[in-house]
């Protein structure tokens, strides 16, 4: 039997449309991805990149006003260990070419095994990205150095990945969600050429 793996989004993977042009796929079908909860956590917008470091091939921020890159730490939302919490999310199942492309892509992220956290029956290997602790520390160096944004473009995305799934799960998001604590910035995100 083949092993089946799935991966639980708890921020802009749950976007659905976006997902599946991003790993290539004909758009998602109802029933191919579950909307579940993660046990014992609560998200935080609480991860950052040093956007002022090239990384060739990956995207950087600019001031969307301005046009200057921005000097500082972008930060994006994460999970948090948060015993008698819970996440509400969505999983889908992934290939392994699929869940290599993604590991790519979370490059802030550690992927790790929550098969037995998931609140759902799931019939296979459950992993979610959490961020590195390096990711983790970028964040608080940024808010020490007042320099951590949240670009206003990822955040409202987020939010209306959430509300695409509809009004109670928008509620559930906002409510198993720490508000952040820095400002929203407006940016735009821009290829570094490889």
């Amino acid at each position: 039997m083949t092993r089946r793996d799935y991966v639980f989004g708890f921020g802009s993977l749950v976007d659905i449309v976006a997902l599946a042009e991003y790993l290539d796929r004909t758009p998602f079908l109802k029933h191919e991805f579950l909307q579940c909860r993660l046990r014992d956590h609560r998200r935080a917008w609480n991860i950052a990149r040093d956007n002022s470091v090239v990384i060739p091939g990956h995207n950087h921020h600019i001031c969307a006003v301005s046009g200057e890159r921005l000097d500082g730490y972008v930060v994006v939302v994460n999970i948090r260990s948060a015993p008698g919490h819970a996440v509400n999310g969505i999983a889908f199942q992934v290939s392994d070419t699929e869940l290599a492309v993604l590991d790519r892509r979370e490059r802030n992220y550690d992927r790790i095994d929550v098969s037995d956290q998931i609140d759902a029956g799931v019939d296979g290997r459950v992993w979610v990205y959490r961020g590195k602790p390096e990711a983790e520390a970028r964040y608080r160096a940024g808010v020490s150095a007042g320099t951590a944004v949240i670009s206003t473009a990822y955040h409202t995305l987020v939010h209306l990945a959430f509300e695409s799934h509809g009004a109670d799960f928008l509620a559930e998001y906002l409510e198993t969600t720490d508000p952040p604590d820095i400002p929203l910035r407006a940016l735009r995100r821009v290829p570094t050429p490889p």
